[in-house]
C-alpha cells in the first residue's frame, strides 16, 4: 500500500489525510504524508533531510498549523520538529534525557501539539 504503520492520521479542511507513516520508503524511514484519499495520491511528504533521516518505528505523530506548517514528532528519536511545505526546519527539539551506560537509550516524545493563543490550561 501507500503507508505501512502509520499513526496520528487526521482529516484536513481541505479533504486531505495527513498521517505519520512509520515504514514507509521500504520500512528504512518514517515520513509525513498529505494524502489526495479520492485521487489515491500523496500530495506532500517530509521524510527527513539528507544529513538528518526521520524514523521512529513505532508511535510518532503529525499536526498540520494554521500557518501551513507540520508540527512533527518523531518519539523513538525524542525530537520534535516544524517544517514548512518546502520541508525547511523551522525550530527543532532534542529532548536532552538519556539513560544507559553510554546514554545510548534516549527518552521518547510520545506527540507534541501547537496550542492555540490564549490557551487556559487543561482545566483541574
Amino acid at each position: 500500500g501507500m503507508f505501512r504503520k502509520q499513526h496520528q492520521s487526521s482529516l484536513l479542511p481541505n479533504g486531505h489525510l495527513l498521517l505519520f507513516d512509520n515504514l514507509g520508503a521500504g520500512g528504512e524511514r518514517s515520513r509525513v504524508l498529505e494524502i489526495d484519499p479520492i485521487a489515491q495520491r500523496v500530495l506532500w511528504h517530509y521524510g527527513g533531510t539528507p544529513d538528518v533521516d526521520l524514523f521512529s518505528r513505532t508511535l510518532g505523530s503529525c499536526q498540520r498549523l494554521a500557518s501551513g506548517n507540520t508540527l512533527i514528532t518523531e518519539s523513538e528519536n525524542g525530537r520534535a520538529l516544524e517544517v514548512t511545505p518546502a520541508g525547511e526546519t523551522v525550530w527543532e527539539y532534542h529532548n536532552p534525557h538519556r539513560a544507559g551506560d553510554h546514554d545510548e537509550l534516549v527518552a521518547s516524545l510520545f506527540e507534541v501539539l501547537r496550542l492555540p493563543v490564549g490557551f487556559g490550561g487543561w482545566g483541574e
